[in-house]
């Protein structure tokens, strides 16, 4: 009995095994598998690069974009932010806030790995608490370092720090 396993993602990699003669068990055959498996996306994971962060000119247009297509919102320049998966920590922290509308956007939050780009919605009503988002960004452990505003069609850049 032959099996055959295929692994893509950068690399194929083909693993065969034969239990004819070897007389191996199932549970030593899936050991083998799982420990090939494993080895495989250890080093995918090593010799993946980082995505590159977008330039200012990239990220004022996205913003703007973002701003324009979504009213109520804000935009946040979170450094650092390159895996969706890895990310959903901001969605929790800032959709905890309570000026955040968690019934639009993806729970009130919207994230742009390819600029970096958070959206907020904000409540109707409600003003967006720049503080309480540069803290809830950074407990999330990233580096909040521009708020985007929309005035009058025009972008509004406010640098933010969170004081440690």
């Amino acid at each position: 009995m032959s099996g055959k396993i295929l692994v893509n993602s950068m690399v194929s990699v083909s693993v065969q095994f034969t239990t004819m003669n070897t007389k191996l068990s199932m549970k030593k055959s899936l050991q083998l598998i799982a420990s090939v498996l494993l080895a495989v996306c250890v080093t995918s994971a090593v010799e993946a690069a980082p995505p590159k962060e977008a330039s200012q000119e990239v990220r004022n247009t996205a913003a703007i974009e973002k701003l324009n297509k979504e009213a109520n919102t804000v935009c946040i320049y979170a450094k650092g932010l390159c895996c969706p998966s890895c990310a959903i920590g901001i969605r929790k922290k800032v959709g905890k806030l309570s000026f955040v509308d968690t019934k639009r956007l993806a729970k009130g939050v919207d994230l742009d790995v390819k600029t970096q780009l958070v959206t907020i919605a904000v409540k109707s009503g409600a003003k967006a608490e720049v503080t309480a988002l540069a803290k809830a960004i950074d407990d999330a452990g990233y580096d909040a370092v521009h708020l985007y505003t929309l005035s009058a069609g025009k972008l509004g850049t406010q640098e933010l720090s969170v004081g440690k």
